[in-house]
């Protein structure tokens, strides 16, 4: 398997790094000091091998500030507003536009040469061929293109990225192969597209292959009356124009001198290591003797260690069970002084009920508060007084009807007499007499049946009287019996509800104010056994983890002793291991990073400081046409090669 040289792997690698990290990184949005940018599109039209025909350049003023009067510059013929009705002033290469805070869009024409120039060679089973004779004919077809960046900022070339593209709608073209690009099947059509960088390698100062990606793409295929007419094409420097390049560092002086001062640190290190391990193994008896001692030492330390593990453990079982008694006491005392604190509370609104209900029974004695036992007695003497009128008054009214019946018999006497003699007593001039008595003798009969249903309605209204009464006496009597509980009798045997009430939330008030004592004093108690059981655990924790120690180091010792011949052998082991160690790092520092640090401070260094003004010159190439001062811009170009003419 054949390796390039390490320089070139090197700078292959570091300038992918570099390329796709400029491709990647997000586009920053360009700020104009007069509030006005120019976004620029130029459209190329060329022949079948590529030469220029016709430029047209269409620009957008984006109009950000919304300013009246903007000031531009073009060296383009036949200006003309192509999106709106404002209107503009020129003088030579000044432009002033009336845009009213609007954005324009404008076109003109260019007669300059594009700054990347493309030649299309044509093949047909390995012949060339142009455009027009490529049509219609069948076999291998090659199109190879060839493009030329003639674009410079600041003495940098320009770092165009060029993508060509064409589309196959039929089965003209098949089995199509790229060198740099895609070819996307989407079951209908293919799309071809190629991808150059032209001028990109040699700026950079190394070769194409090198980059991954050259100054011409070819394409390959079999033709069957090949059909495809156009190739479309798109140049920007988009892919740089907004890259900060002092965010990317391209000085690693201080990685490679740290590279170099490690490397020599790790040869240094190399050797002191050799040296102590040969010392090391020239004092190995003695440390064979040292080994013995502890170990005996080891023995005693863990005897003694296990009598006092013994010890802390029975001093943590007291203090355990001492927390165990103390614990219940607090938590019973604790939920006891919740308890009291609740029923003080329930109490006091018991209490504040009861007053309220007995101060709305007592009233105060006046007559307009007199309480509602003195005001249902005032109601239940008044609905006495208003049945007994009532029972008199269904009496004199049953009187009354037997008068009215009488006058309704004689009325209709009266009107009888009047309809028998009615033609005399007309003749009499007693006509109105005769008209009226008809009237009369309806009115007698109406008051006559009125007043005999009269007493009924009486008798029931004073029976509802009388019910109504009752039923107030036995509300009355409620309420009494009511307040007689409350007030009681002022005796020991009936002080009365409130009063006993007031004598309970005295007494739980009390309590209450005694169990909060006892429980402050508990929460000493508390913290004192737990901090004696915290402490018995943790010397019980710490005597088993030096009983645990002391037993590890008795044993770890007593293996030590059993192993020092071993120990003895392996130092003998590392100290001749160490020498080759130490001539090993001595060759990989002289014989491979010595060599990378030379190489980058002689040739690598030079391709990264390229990279950082292809970056400067991505960023700085803006229009094809004219900028004005202060104004930012972009530019694109998109060509159209006709392969039929």
């Amino acid at each position: 398997m054949n390796k390039k040289p390490l320089k070139a792997r090197i700078t292959a690698v570091t300038t992918a790094i570099l390329t796709m990290t400029a491709m990647c990184l997000p586009a920053a949005a360009f700020a104009s000091s007069n509030g006005v940018e120019k976004e620029e599109t130029v459209y190329v039209v060329t022949d079948s091998s590529g030469t220029q025909q016709d430029v047209i350049v269409s620009d957008h003023l984006i109009n950000k500030d919304k300013i009246k009067t903007i000031s531009d510059e073009t060296n383009l013929s036949d200006v003309e507003n192509v999106k709106g009705e404002e209107t503009f002033k020129q003088d030579g290469d000044a432009l002033t536009w009336d845009a009213e805070g609007n954005g324009i869009y404008y076109q003109g024409k260019s007669s300059d040469e594009i700054p990347v120039s493309m030649d299309v060679v044509y093949r047909l089973d390995d012949k060339v061929v142009s455009g027009p004779e490529l049509q219609g004919k069948s076999g291998k077809v090659e199109i190879k293109i060839n493009y030329e960046n003639d674009a410079e900022y600041e003495g940098t070339t320009v770092p165009f990225v060029v993508m060509t593209g064409l589309i196959v709608a039929d089965d003209s073209f098949k089995n199509i192969k790229i060198s740099k690009g895609k070819v996307i099947d989407d079951g209908e059509k293919l799309l071809v597209v190629g991808m150059a960088a032209p001028g990109l390698a040699q700026t950079l100062g190394i070769g194409e292959s090198d980059l991954g990606i050259g100054s011409s793409v070819t394409i390959t295929g079999d033709a069957e009356k090949f059909a495809v007419e156009d190739m479309m094409t798109i140049v920007t420097n988009a892919f740089f124009e907004d890259v900060d390049s002092d965010g990317i560092d391209m000085d690693y002086d201080d990685e490679i001198d740290a590279l170099n001062k490690g490397s020599k640190a790790l040869v240094d290190g190399s050797k002191l290591l050799y040296d102590g391990l040969d010392t090391m193994n020239d004092k190995m008896p003695a440390l064979e003797q040292g080994v013995g001692d502890l170990k005996d030492g080891a023995d005693k330390l863990n005897a003694g260690t296990k009598n006092a593990q013994k010890g802390a453990k029975q001093l943590n079982n007291g203090a355990t069970k001492l927390k165990n008694g103390v614990s219940p006491l607090i938590d019973g005392l604790g939920t006891a002084a919740e308890g009291i604190a609740a029923l003080k509370q329930g109490s006091a609104n018991e209490l504040a009920g009861l007053q309220k209900i007995q101060q709305g029974l007592n009233g105060d004695g006046t007559q307009e508060n007199p309480g509602p036992a003195a005001a249902l007695g005032q109601v239940t003497t008044g609905l006495d007084t208003v049945s007994e009128q009532l029972g008199n008054s269904s009496t004199n009214m049953q009187s009354s009807a037997a008068a009215a019946q009488n006058l309704s018999n004689y009325m209709d006497q009266v009107n009888s007499l009047v309809s028998k003699h009615e033609t005399e007593l007309k003749a009499l001039g007693y006509g109105d007499l005769v008209n009226a008595t008809p009237q009369m003798k309806a009115a007698a009969n109406a008051l006559s049946n009125g007043l005999s249903q009269a007493p009924e309605g009486l008798n029931q209204a004073k029976a509802g009287v009388d019910q109504a009464s009752a039923a107030v006496k036995e509300v009355k009597k409620g309420i009494e019996t009511i307040q007689f509980g409350l007030n009681g009798n002022g005796t020991e045997e009936n002080p009365g509800l409130v009063a006993g009430m007031i004598q309970i939330d005295s007494g739980l008030g009390d309590l209450n104010s005694k169990f909060s004592e006892i429980a402050s004093k508990t929460g000493a108690l508390n913290t004192g056994v737990d901090s004696l059981v915290n402490g018995s655990q943790a010397l019980a924790s710490g005597e088993d983890q030096l009983a645990n120690g002391a037993q590890a180091l008795a044993n770890g010792m007593e293996s030590l002793n059993n192993q020092s011949g071993t120990l003895i052998d392996g130092v003998k082991k590392l100290d001749k291991g160490s020498l080759e160690l130490s001539k090993g790092m001595s060759k990989l520092y002289n014989e491979g990073i010595k060599k990378i640090v030379d190489m980058y401070n002689d040739d690598l260094k030079g391709t990264l400081d390229s990279v950082d003004g292809m970056l400067d010159a991505g960023k700085g190439y803006k229009t094809f046409t004219k900028l004005p001062s202060g104004m930012d811009g972009n530019v694109k170009f998109i060509y159209k090669t006709d392969i039929t003419q």
